[in-house]
């Protein structure tokens, strides 16, 4: 293969999982990073975001010529504040509008520099490096949704990105089927495409479906209603002002990353709100409960958001009372499910009609492409190569087996960190490794080590003693033992077992008076252990600290 034609395929994330989407392509010795997403963990011991592991990109930061965004959801743009920060220079970011406005606002609010950043528009072609990007309007969930026809020495690339083919756009444009029947005519040498909604057979209802829906419930309910949704979906904010313009109620956000979003799309103009629909979230005591519709943000249960502390009652705003409607205008997230119960539940219990798509399917719709979909995508654009992205091994390897069914043997299957060899007449060749993987971060963007979180870990299984004792020269104890107990069960706050561990600690002193000070730690530290096993089973953490008197 002629080395001037060869392009690698590089993906860093959103290959064999749900989110955390970027991928590379790299000729010419140059390299192009398309998106750059972060996904959020499973579990609850400080980790806040997860993004990818940069390594790859970062031994080659003198290559790289761009990043060029698709569009500002977060497993598309939650990365670039830790990719930014982890570069020695700066690296020049593309987005659309919508996007743009989301990057500046988190950089803004970390205190990075956002000279870097590059508003797009579609129908124009730019350079970035050794690559030509022409963006191309889809449908998606969020506006400002783009594909992107990459143009290389091996031919066209075309990443459709998430798509769907809803025709029915309430803040936004639908899919450009002509654009993208253009570029095949042209030729596309591969097609990346989403993979996520494979398993949906075809798409049941259209935005302006569910804009019609939720108009009718608005306008049926008697009392307040209040709508769970994902935060991004700007289609559904427009839809809502104009049901609750149309029943006459006020309308309210409550939800930071709501509010924030909704803020972005009215700036572009997307949304068209009168000044007069919307109230702030501390006016909803003065209004008519019947004159109220409510969007807040935390359809997945999360626990500090606005809709899971409604159900909870404690939110500082509003009180859900007998006879309001809560609506979630959302779909479940596996791994969600106990969590979205629970809040469901705890609305009901405070008296909620609840509505969900078990009782109205046409509450939501996907933002991704159907399996339908996705083969009219690949009738559109014919492409010489495919491969399947955004998704687990599931769902890549039955897209690929649709992309067999059209007529395309060109296909490569791989996950994160095997890259893909395309030339423009070869086939495509996988499986040259590179360095991949995760990497997760705190509170703040700080890393979190294995050990820290494994530590964090056992904090949490376990929990923790403080001991700490002053002893003189002869090692004897000065003083009361300062004593903390946080997370064991059978002694926090009981006064008889904390003295049965204080007294531990002292017989621990006692025994191993004669012994280093290191050696008095750890010994104490077993003399607490045993006494709280015996006592109630727990093997918590000890942390001692033996300190000596100067006195």
């Amino acid at each position: 293969m002629d080395a001037s034609c060869r392009v690698r395929f590089l993906p860093l994330g959103g290959l064999g999982e749900i989110g955390m989407n970027c991928f590379a392509l790299e000729q010419e010795g140059r390299v192009l990073v398309v998106d750059c997403g972060a996904c959020f963990p499973d579990d609850d011991v400080g980790v806040d975001l997860i993004v990818p592991d940069f390594s790859w990109l970062l031994e080659r930061e003198s290559l790289i010529d761009g990043v060029f965004i698709t569009h500002g959801h977060e497993d598309h743009i939650g990365a670039l504040p830790h990719l930014v920060r982890s570069l020695k220079r700066p690296v020049p970011i593309y987005a659309p509008a919508h996007a743009c406005a989301l990057i500046a606002g988190r950089f803004a609010e970390q205190g990075i520099d956002h000279d870097c950043l590059h508003l797009v528009e579609v129908g124009q072609r730019y350079t970035v490096g050794a690559f030509e990007v022409e963006p191309i309007h889809v449908a998606h969930s969020i506006i400002d949704a783009t594909a992107l026809a990459i143009f290389t020495s091996a031919g066209v690339i075309l990443h459709t990105a998430d798509f769907n083919l809803d025709s029915e756009q309430p803040a936004g444009s639908p899919t450009d089927s002509q654009r993208l029947m253009e570029i095949g005519d042209e030729g596309v040498r591969l097609l990346l495409s989403d993979s996520t909604n494979i398993d949906a057979e075809r798409r049941e209802f259209t935005e302006g479906d569910v804009a019609r829906e939720l108009a009718r419930l608005v306008s049926e309910a008697k009392q307040r209603v209040i709508i769970g949704m994902f935060s991004s979906n700007a289609h559904r904010m427009k839809a809502l002002g104009e049901a609750a313009r149309a029943s006459g109620r006020y309308l309210c956000f409550l939800g930071r990353s709501l509010s924030r979003q909704h803020q972005v799309a009215q700036s572009l103009g997307a949304l068209g709100f009168p000044s007069d629909l919307l109230r702030p979230p501390e006016a909803l005591s003065e209004l008519d409960r019947e004159r109220v519709l409510v969007i807040a943000g935390g359809s997945q249960g999360e626990g500090p958001s606005a809709l899971r502390r409604l159900s909870q009652g404690t939110h500082s705003d509003l009180e859900i009372a007998e006879g309001d409607t809560v609506i979630l205008s959302a779909r479940v997230i596996p791994g969600n499910e106990k969590a979205v119960f629970t809040m469901l539940g705890d609305f009901t219990r405070l008296g909620a009609n609840v509505i969900t798509r078990r009782e109205c399917p046409a509450v939501h719709t996907s933002g991704h492409a159907s399996r339908s979909e996705l083969s009219q995508m690949i009738d559109w654009v014919r492409p010489a190569g495919f491969i399947p992205v955004h998704g687990t091994l599931h769902h890549l390897r039955k897209h690929a087996q649709l992309a067999r069914e059209k007529g395309i043997s060109d296909i490569a299957v791989v996950e994160n960190g095997t890259s893909v060899e395309i030339d423009g007449s070869g086939r495509l060749t996988a499986g040259v490794a590179f360095s991949h993987g995760i990497v997760r971060l705190a509170w703040g963007y700080e890393v979190m080590s294995s050990r820290v979180r494994r530590r964090r870990g056992e904090m949490a299984r376990r929990g923790v003693v403080f001991v700490s004792v002053v002893v003189d020269s002869q090692r004897n104890l000065k003083g009361a033992v300062c004593l903390t107990v946080l997370g064991v069960p059978g002694v926090d706050d009981d006064e008889g077992a904390l003295s049965v561990v204080q007294s531990a600690v002292k017989t621990g002193l006692h025994k191993n008076r004669e012994v280093r000070m290191t050696t008095l730690e750890d010994a104490i530290r077993r003399a607490v252990r045993a006494a709280i096993q015996e006592m109630c089973g727990a093997r918590p953490l000890v942390e001692v600290h033996v300190s000596k008197s100067e006195v």
